[in-house]
């Protein structure tokens, strides 16, 4: 097989491999907060009411220190591994659904965290492995393209999976019985282990893929299989991954990677939780359902786009990306802004909202504007870690997804307390300075290009 058709293939499978593990897992989130609720509901003592945003943020947590280790277990597992154990404690999570208890719910979300940091670690290292510096571009809009189509999948599955006669709950009284939370989606035992069931199914598809995913790095590569096993001391790669996170270029990249995480956080968790919370919405079942397809959808056709035009424009997956996503983000927040209840982002309401009246169709464009965004900030990201520090390519990868799950934890655990309006705030403030930031270091990389051109030609 041709070189160029392999690294393609490739980028497929790995695309396949993270749209089978994340089908599951992605589109769970914008429902797991109103499973939560509704278990708690039936049983308070098994789970609490904020179940869903807690076991994000374990997990995130726990993502967060294994970031520092997973350059070390990279070297030890190889890509594949890392991308194979990874996607196995994903599927593990999933399965503790059939029957939902806080206590295997916790653990394995900490699990997870190790799932998450292995898993990432795997993926970009395997992307590096796989592609040259003329062809990551290409590659990388492909594999997200394909990755992300999972939440317009998963929204399908959703639809076949939810039960139609659903109950929906005109007043679930709190505690202390002082008054009464209004209307809301409610899940079923049965309910949630069909869907989740289909989900867990899909999970195991993954960890198939990634069993037998190719291993054989492509000629000239930006990192070889070699690279990814050089076998470094736990203690020596963790010093090495502090020194890295020191660097002047990966300090300017730290509110890209907290964008990024703020907004994974919004479109896979907040808003979709917003809409089973806000008394006009909530009478559409199909809702959260439509709300990933069409997110999907729009994740899907951007990386499409983004492949075809990397072709044409030079450098076009860095800043331009990067900016395209952060004006469809910041679009999408001051929709949500204008047309969500204050504080439907953690309890069921009836208020008013500050300008558009709540309808069926608005949060599908917010969907549609996330999906955009949502793909674009990743793309850019990837790209700008595989180029950035060639010799410290998995610290980079490791210390990306570490700002990134930092902020996804602080956020998941505050959350209970955190308005639209702090939401929209934080999103506006990162997405400015992620643009910033990211626009000095390419001047930066230009002049310093410019100055060893002239040294050579001397």
């Amino acid at each position: 097989m041709r070189e160029s058709n392999y690294d393609l293939l490739c980028a497929v499978l790995l695309g396949l491999g993270q749209l089978c593990m994340f089908l599951g897992y992605d589109t769970q989130l914008t429902i797991v907060e109103s499973v939560m609720h509704s278990v708690h509901d039936r049983s308070p003592e098994t789970m609490d009411a904020h179940g869903g945003y807690y076991g994000l943020a374990f997990a995130n947590v726990i993502f967060t220190l294994a970031n520092l280790a997973a350059p070390w277990a990279l070297g030890i597992l190889g890509s594949k591994y890392s991308l194979l154990l990874g996607s196995s404690l994903f599927t593990l999570h999933i399965a503790t659904f059939f029957y939902v208890h806080w206590i295997p719910y916790y653990i394995t979300s900490a699990l997870l965290g190790f799932g998450y940091a292995l898993y990432y670690t795997g993926f970009g290292a395997y992307t590096t492995e796989h592609s040259t510096t003329t062809t990551i571009e290409r590659n990388s809009a492909v594999t997200w393209s394909i990755a992300t189509s999972c939440m317009a999948i998963g929204g399908v599955v959703l639809l076949f999976t939810m039960d139609s006669s659903a109950e929906e709950v005109g007043t679930a009284v709190l505690s202390n019985a002082t008054h009464a939370i209004r209307s809301y989606r409610v899940y079923s035992d049965s309910e949630i282990r069909i869907m989740y069931g289909a989900f867990f199914a899909v999970a195991v598809g993954a960890n198939v893929i990634f069993a037998f995913i190719p291993t054989r790095a492509v000629k000239d590569s930006i990192a070889t299989l070699a690279d990814s096993r050089n076998h470094i001391g736990f203690l020596k790669n963790l010093k090495i991954t502090f020194s890295t996170m020191c660097e002047r270029y990966m300090v300017q990249m730290i509110p890209l990677f907290f964008y990024i995480g703020m907004g994974g956080c919004i479109w896979c968790s907040v808003y979709p939780t917003t809409l089973m919370f806000t008394r006009k919405l909530s009478d559409d079942i199909y809702l959260p359902a439509k709300y990933s397809i069409v997110l999907g959808l729009g994740d899907m056709l951007t990386g499409f786009v983004i492949g075809a035009v990397c072709k044409r424009v030079h450098n076009f997956s860095k800043l331009p990306t990067l900016t395209i996503g952060c004006i469809s983000f910041s679009t999408a927040m001051t929709l949500v802004l204008l047309s969500t209840p204050t504080w439907s982002t953690t309890t069921p309401n009836d208020d008013g909202t500050l300008l558009i009246e709540p309808n069926f169709y608005l949060p599908l464009l917010i969907a549609f504007l996330f999906g955009i965004g949502d793909n674009c900030v990743n793309t850019s990201r990837t790209v700008i870690c595989a180029l950035i520090l060639h010799e410290k390519r998995a610290q980079v990868f490791s210390i990306s997804k570490f700002h990134q799950s930092l902020i996804g934890a602080v956020v998941m655990f505050l959350s209970p307390f955190f308005s639209v309006y702090v939401y929209f705030a934080l999103m506006l403030g990162l997405g400015i300075s992620s643009c910033e930031l990211v626009f000095f270091y390419e001047a930066n990389l230009e002049i310093n290009k410019k100055v060893v051109s002239d040294f050579e030609k001397k």
